[in-house]
């Protein structure tokens, strides 16, 4: 992938955040749910969006309330489309199900409020090409996020949203332009019952590289439109997560409904169980964080003629196989990950650390090392940062991201100049 410098520095600061700033395809439970259950944010995160131990049951559960109590646990009726009756005189009547007898949707705002980025030097002339800077971030505002959700029926549920983000860069001559984008997302899962699940939509949640606690940048190409079946086990304790899916490469190139076939499994030892969110010894029970260990394990096959046009950093690629480890004990969680391609010779790591000096602030560190198939070198990071819950729906985080070797390199056709940067930024969910 030919990144600019300004979008490589964005991204490696964003990822300290854990999970920050950026959108997530792990934030999968949001205000929509809480209303319909009437109930905190934290109940299913660890100060959003982040998902604790309930919230990963949830979502297993086809984005339910786990042990077959959602209309127990449910505070606003579903809207009832046709009687019980019709399911007599089927087909000669349509199924009867039910929708959200209130608006399903919810908002996400968030962006840079400051930024500092160091110097750019020309490491072979040894000039400086831009001095350092502190300003305003690139927008306090920046990125919203529509999200919907809801339940329809005894099996079927919908998740998906639509974000839209506004980023301004700076040219020669001191000239702003920004740039709008927007990307819509979505699935609709059918729980055929607790813990086997079908999922047909785009930008699967399940196949992520990492876990919940801990925020890992994919090193894996984002399935577009395609079907995902999961199996799951934890009613009393951990669990096993067995997914399988078949997706089109997303890219917009050649899609085919077999681009990207995967598999990836995971195995929880002790904590709550995957099904049930509960079982397990909480470590810091204000939110939800239970003590555990869990490994995974995933592959991605790449149809060989699916990635051979545009400008993907997975151009060529045909396979990427990745390991990954996760616990937590107390307020302390560690997480690390490995990925390795079979074609274009480049690997990933990272390694994350959290901890709740208090429910509501968290400190975090990672080391990672994310390197896209055109680059020449490897770019290590270290990320520290602070995120500070001050309500269960709105934060403040401030990262500060430093690049372990100083250089300018030429970048598959470009040149990009490493700088560090400290981004302080805000978001919040309604």
């Amino acid at each position: 992938m030919k990144k600019t410098t300004a979008v490589k520095i964005a991204s490696l600061a964003t990822l300290g955040m854990v999970p920050m700033m950026s959108w997530s395809q792990d934030a999968q439970a949001i205000p929509a749910f809480a209303r319909k259950y009437a109930t905190s944010c934290y109940t299913c995160h660890s100060g959003f969006p982040a998902r604790n131990a309930f919230g990963e049951a949830f979502r297993n559960n086809g984005y339910r309330w786990p042990g077959g109590e959602d209309n127990d646990q449910a505070k606003q009726e579903q809207t009832k489309m046709g009687s019980d009756g019709w399911k007599k005189t089927f087909p000669g009547s349509p199924w009867p199900t039910d929708i959200p007898g209130f608006a399903p949707f919810a908002f996400w705002i968030r962006g840079d409020v400051l930024s500092w980025t160091e110097e750019k030097l020309n490491a072979q002339a040894g000039t400086v090409n831009t001095p350092s800077k502190f300003n305003w971030g690139t927008s306090p505002l920046g990125s919203a996020t529509l999200f919907f959700g809801g339940s329809m029926g005894n099996n079927f549920s919908a998740f998906g949203s639509y974000n839209i983000t506004a980023a301004t860069t700076e040219a020669a001559g001191s000239v702003h332009t920004t740039t709008v984008t927007s990307a819509a997302r979505g699935r609709v899962v059918w729980a055929f019952k607790p813990g086997i699940n079908l999922a047909l939509g785009n930008g699967f949640s399940d196949f992520n590289f990492g876990s919940q606690n801990t925020s890992y940048a994919s090193t894996f190409p984002n399935p577009g439109s395609g079907a995902e079946f999961s199996y799951i086990t934890g009613e009393k304790s951990g669990g096993f997560k067995l997914i399988l899916g078949a997706a089109e490469n997303g890219t917009g190139e050649l899609n085919h409904v077999n681009d990207l076939t995967y598999v990836r499994a995971r195995y929880k030892i002790g904590g709550a169980g995957l099904l049930s969110g509960a079982g397990g010894t909480l470590g810091n029970e204000y939110v939800g964080i239970d003590n555990h260990f869990a490994i995974g394990a995933s592959y991605m096959g790449i149809r060989k003629e699916a990635l051979l046009t545009g400008t993907s950093q997975w151009k060529g690629e045909t396979g990427i196989w990745g390991v990954d480890a996760e616990g937590s004990i107390g307020n302390f969680m560690l997480g690390a990950a490995y990925s390795r391609d079979v074609d274009l010779g480049f690997d990933n790591y990272r390694v994350d650390a959290t901890y709740f000096l208090y429910p509501w602030l968290k400190s975090t560190i990672s080391y990672a090392n994310l390197r896209d198939g055109d680059q020449t070198a490897n770019d290590p990071t270290i990320a520290l940062g602070l995120t500070a819950h001050l309500r269960a729906n709105a934060l403040v985080g401030l990262t500060y991201t430093h690049h372990t070797r100083d250089y300018n390199l030429p970048l598959g056709p470009t040149t990009t100049t490493f700088t560090d940067t400290v981004v302080l930024g805000a978001q919040f969910a309604f």
